[in-house]
């Protein structure tokens, strides 16, 4: 692994020029794999023994329940790790099928190449922490999403999550929130529209503004 994929995770390169970073051995045995859309880059219990760095292209995470239905976790563009936090797990087994939106290029570290440079260089040690730290923050909220009954407290719940001074910017499109809370989008539209007939919010284009704090708080209490 080159300098340049290098900083992604360390916190010291990343103020480093192009010619200090040139001069630094932080070089890491990896293998290189390539996925065409559609290709499973990971199943779910899959043994997490390498760092999956994706280095190109775009990919999706869902998980499949019991009865067969797939809901959808989120899409990542290179570069981005994927499953970064359960190298390190007791049980390290991969949460979720990881799948080629497409063409797609992975590099796989082993484990011990990473302990090693982790040891070596304390900006990859903090960095690497730091981002599964965040991405665990990131998987409690979507849990917490996931848990609330109905599309409307789902709605509520997400929006109260970005409300700033009783403003919010859900920065999704309204078919990209709908993939997001595993809704249908014409249901989440007619939500997002029964709570503006009923005087809870305001909005348009992506953004609102809260109206009835009290009426927002009861659809999820």
């Amino acid at each position: 692994m080159n300098n340049h994929e290098l900083l992604f995770f360390c916190s010291s390169c990343k103020s480093k020029s192009e010619e200090e970073l040139m001069k630094l051995s932080c070089e890491i045995p990896y293998v290189a794999k390539r996925y065409k859309r559609g290709e499973y880059i990971g199943y779910h219990g899959d043994e997490v023994n390498h760092l999956m760095m994706l280095i190109k292209g775009e990919v999706k995470t869902e998980i499949v329940s019991s009865t067969g239905v797939a809901l959808p976790m989120e899409n990542m563009k290179a570069p981005s790790p994927l499953a970064p936090a359960f190298l390190f797990a007791n049980n390290n087994q991969l949460p979720v099928d990881i799948i080629a939106l497409d063409d797609c290029e992975v590099l796989f570290v082993l484990k011990e190449n990473v302990m090693k440079q982790m040891m070596k260089c304390t900006g990859f040690l903090q960095g690497f922490l730091s981002f599964t730290a965040n991405r665990m923050n990131y998987m409690s909220e979507r849990l917490k999403i996931f848990a609330q009954k109905g599309i409307k407290a789902k709605l509520v719940y997400y929006i109260l999550m970005r409300e700033q001074n009783g403003e919010f910017d859900l920065g999704r499109s309204v078919a990209s929130l709908a993939e997001y809370f595993a809704v249908e989008r014409p249901s989440l539209s007619r939500a997002i529209s029964e709570m503006v007939r009923d005087g809870i919010i305001t909005y348009e284009n992506g953004k609102g503004r809260i109206v009835n704090t009290k009426k927002l708080e009861d659809l999820i209490y």
